[in-house]
């Protein structure tokens, strides 16, 4: 927007006036909006990939809308269904061992168990198709963000082919009727990685792989 606009294939005189009024307040506006930025936000200024003018209001909206997807805590007891809380907690430990083993990336994992919760309050299911949930899980969750996903028939082998692709892929779309195509919300991951960007002790590795 710095450069003139007289390249512009414009003839009429007031066009381009109005142009260079339009350059002017964009200018003004943008420069104004640095002044109310973050620090940190400023030194992305420059990376029109990081949008760091829309930082701020992203994660505020994101904080907002957080609600709308937690579950209180005892959900699964209030369900009354045969999965328990340890039959939950083994089954995210093994969808932690399949994350490790294919080296996904940690926001994959968030939205692995964001989904699982969500299907586990809506939709009771037995034990028996507990193992199962996990793989179709799996499958969602690596098809929605990462650019080079496990393939059907690998996740079958991790899971000692105990399931054929057409159980999967009819789990995959009870799953996703069942939460109506939406498998992401606002994750604990998505946070930490603003914190440490405006934290001066977050920026450690160490510390913010514990936090």
């Amino acid at each position: 927007m710095s450069r003139s606009l007289d390249f512009l294939p414009v003839k009429d005189n007031k066009m381009k006036e109005k142009l260079r009024q339009f350059r002017k307040r964009v200018q003004k506006e943008t420069k104004d909006k640095l002044a109310e930025m973050p620090f940190q936000d400023k030194l992305d200024g420059r990376d029109p990939q990081s949008c760091s003018e829309l930082a701020d209001s992203i994660y505020r909206n994101m904080r907002k809308e957080e609600g709308e997807y937690l579950l209180e805590p005892d959900y699964l007891k209030k369900i009354q269904g045969e999965i328990k809380d340890t039959s939950r907690a083994f089954l995210i430990e093994w969808v932690i061992d399949v994350h490790r083993k294919f080296r996904l990336q940690p926001e994959t994992l968030y939205v692995n168990v964001h989904v699982i919760d969500q299907y586990l309050s809506r939709e009771p299911i037995g034990k028996s198709q507990l193992h199962l949930l996990g793989i179709t899980t799996i499958l969602i969750s690596t098809k929605y963000e990462e650019i080079y996903p496990p393939k059907l028939l690998d996740l079958i082998q991790v899971a000692e082919n105990k399931f054929s692709e057409k159980a999967v892929l009819e789990m995959e779309r009870s799953v996703l009727q069942v939460l109506d195509f939406q498998v992401t919300a606002p994750s604990a991951f998505r946070f930490m990685q603003r914190f440490r960007r405006l934290s001066v002790f977050l920026n450690d590795d160490e510390i913010s792989f514990f936090a």
